[in-house]
């Protein structure tokens, strides 16, 4: 049976983890089970998993070492953890997040303390720079929502120097691009496709667009680096986000 890992604390967020796993599983196909690494008896965690009826792992030692473990499980298809325990505005990922999802090869859902709770997952947000290595690491992804009422909003950001000339016709011009982009990019043909487009930096744009479009989750093709200067929209992603955030590894060369 397909699982979604749902990572969760003694933190007042793990309510909010446990929640958000669940809106998930549909998406991912699986049942939900939840885990909580003990540093020491844990009354908010046992309580979550009771809330949300779900089994209940229980291990002890390094939290990042448990997870990391517990996400190698074939069985497991996804992993959903809290971004950082505190509430109180934009701010950083924390060190088990960042050392999380740099780890387990795949998808992981982050999500920020302030997230809303929500049932389902009915809008998600799919930024494209256009390069079939990223629209190959987010293929499964989009593949997961076909059969179901989920909407997929493509988001294709344009450096300044780099919008395409618009002359003639405008309207039909940009018609022809989009569906020419969706065609190239979005592997899995689906009825409920839209394609955004903006001006500026990807970094700065797709949180602002989520909240503009109302969608309900992130999703970020990425290949697990995070040296210095390397994955900044997933960082800008992480730090200002509201919503969940789904991080789907890039497929290494040849694999």
């Amino acid at each position: 049976m397909r699982r979604v890992l749902a990572a969760i604390d003694a933190s007042p967020c793990a309510r909010t983890v446990m929640q958000t796993a669940l809106s998930v599983a549909d998406f991912f196909e699986g049942s939900v089970v939840a885990l909580h690494v003990r540093e020491e008896e844990s009354d908010p965690a046992l309580k979550a998993a009771r809330a949300a009826g779900v089994e209940l792992l229980q291990t002890t030692g390094s939290p990042i070492e448990g997870i990391v473990t517990a996400a190698e499980d074939p069985r497991v298809v996804a992993v959903v953890l809290g971004a950082r325990g505190a509430h109180g505005g934009p701010r950083p990922a924390g060190h088990a997040a960042l050392e999380v999802i740099t780890r387990v090869s795949k998808p992981v859902v982050v999500v920020p303390p302030d997230s809303a709770t929500r049932a389902r997952i009915a809008r998600v947000l799919i930024p494209l720079e256009g390069s079939d290595e990223s629209s190959q690491a987010i293929a499964d992804t989009i593949a997961l929502a076909r059969g179901r009422d989920i909407e997929l909003l493509v988001l294709h950001v344009h450096a300044p120097e780099a919008v395409p000339a618009f002359e003639d016709q405008p309207h039909h011009a940009v018609t022809a691009w989009e569906g020419e982009f969706v065609a190239r990019f979005v592997s899995d043909p689906h009825a409920h496709v839209e394609v955004i487009q903006r001006v500026g930096v990807a970094a700065d744009r797709i949180v602002a667009v989520a909240g503009d479009m109302k969608a309900d989750l992130i999703a970020l093709g990425w290949n697990q680096n995070l040296a210095p200067g390397r994955a900044q929209v997933v960082r800008e992603a992480l730090t200002h986000s509201t919503i969940p955030v789904l991080l789907v590894p890039t497929p290494l060369p040849g694999g």
